[in-house]
């Protein structure tokens, strides 16, 4: 198994020069042919260091500056991130089939499972599992469901003190039905899901936060809630999810830092708007690409990981969790967010690696919601976690 290099849009020709793109150097780099030279002779040295096939071990085509040995797991004095994840908060009906029916046809459920889910309320709880902080913003109804959704946030350790209870709607219920090969399709009301508003959001609980998480919600929403997030120095992220194309949020993604896409949604976005995903000019963009991992795509380079292995249950919540991972790992890190979220891509690895182990973790899980941990994190990785981070980093 070895890093993706054949992604849509990937023209890069991994030499180490710079792409003709007319993009500016990252922040803080005054030369950027001077970087190139540097990365070029770490690959020189590495190569000269390492036997023909590729490895030190042997174990396939790793890039020379990969981290061999990530210290994934923060350390006691390690700054702890908070970050409001704002957007839908569900409650979820997971139902599992051997196959989906033909029309007027009937099938057995298997299995039936309720619990908490919307993509903010995941990437929440996730990054509460993970070691961060979370606050939870968005809308519920009034009713049962709303409640349960709650009380499921508060008893994982995210704060939903701000979440807006709409007494004249339902909550969104989202129906999920899995067959037998972890397939999904979803029927879903959209209740109170997206009733809140910017105006609703304490400012300084957004001016505590280190970083704001936008998903599915109202384009004007988005957008305001990015520029307050600016003003107030947090970094943000979007995963808008696959309706990305259909709505007008091109305010939020032009104020968004990291933008979190499947390779569909990535598609739909460059052939809709002046944004290409997979030649970012000025971002970061995490492009999901289900059982072949994940890149990300930087102004000056990308970096690829291809996934794990896995047999998959449920993917439902895979992305929540790749986002809940990557962000945990990107955001303890002054170096990458330190002033913004860097562009080089090297900075990524450990991101990307920590992200694809959390969305196969998902795929594993009956339910969206998922109980991630530094400890399953490095079970996925195996007791040799240097054979899976055949990692690419291309300039």
């Amino acid at each position: 198994m070895s890093g993706r290099d054949g992604a849509p849009g990937d023209d890069a020709s991994g030499d180490g020069e710079r792409p003709d793109d007319g993009s500016e150097p990252a922040e803080g780099v005054d030369d950027w042919d001077e970087t190139v030279a540097e990365w070029d002779q770490e690959v020189d040295e590495w190569e000269d260091a390492t036997p023909e096939n590729g490895t030190a071990d042997g174990a396939g085509d790793v890039d020379p500056a990969v981290d061999r040995d990530p210290d994934l797991p923060p350390d006691d004095g390690d700054r702890v991130p908070k970050v409001v994840s704002a957007g839908h908060i569900n409650w979820d009906v997971t139902i599992h089939v051997d196959s989906l029916p033909e029309p007027d046809g009937e099938t057995r459920i298997e299995r039936l499972e309720q619990s908490g889910g919307g993509s903010a309320a995941n990437v929440a709880v996730g990054l509460v599992d993970l070691g961060g902080q979370s606050v939870v913003y968005g809308s519920v109804g009034g009713d049962e469901s709303g409640a349960l959704a709650l009380r499921e946030l508060a008893s994982a350790g995210v704060d939903p003190g701000q979440v807006l209870v709409d007494a004249s709607e339902p909550t969104s219920v989202k129906y999920v039905i899995v067959d037998g090969s972890g397939e999904l399709l979803m029927l879903a009301n959209d209740g109170a899901n997206e009733s809140f508003s910017a105006a609703g959001l304490d400012r300084d609980t957004l001016s505590a936060a280190d970083h704001l998480h936008l998903t599915g919600q109202q384009p004007e929403t988005a957008a305001a809630l990015a520029t307050a997030a600016a003003e107030a120095g947090a970094t943000r992220s979007f995963d808008p999810g696959r309706r990305v194309a259909d709505r007008e949020f091109d305010a939020a993604l032009h104020a968004t830092d990291v933008l979190f896409l499947n390779d569909r949604e990535a598609d739909a976005l460059a052939a809709a708007t002046d944004l290409d995903p997979w030649e970012p000019d000025d971002r970061v963009v995490a492009i999901k690409l289900g059982d072949e991992g994940a890149t990300v795509r930087t102004p000056h380079g990308s970096v690829s990981h291809p996934g794990f292995d896995v047999d998959p249950v449920d993917t439902t919540g895979a992305g929540d969790a790749f986002a809940a991972g990557f962000l945990a790992a990107a955001l303890r890190e002054p170096e990458i967010t330190g002033d913004g979220f860097s562009h080089d891509p090297r900075d990524y690895q450990v991101p990307v690696l920590v992200g694809n182990a959390c969305g196969a973790i998902a795929t594993e899980s009956v339910t969206a919601r998922t109980d991630l941990s530094w400890e399953r994190v490095r079970e996925q990785l195996g007791e040799s976690p240097e054979t899976d981070l055949l990692i690419e980093v291309r300039a």
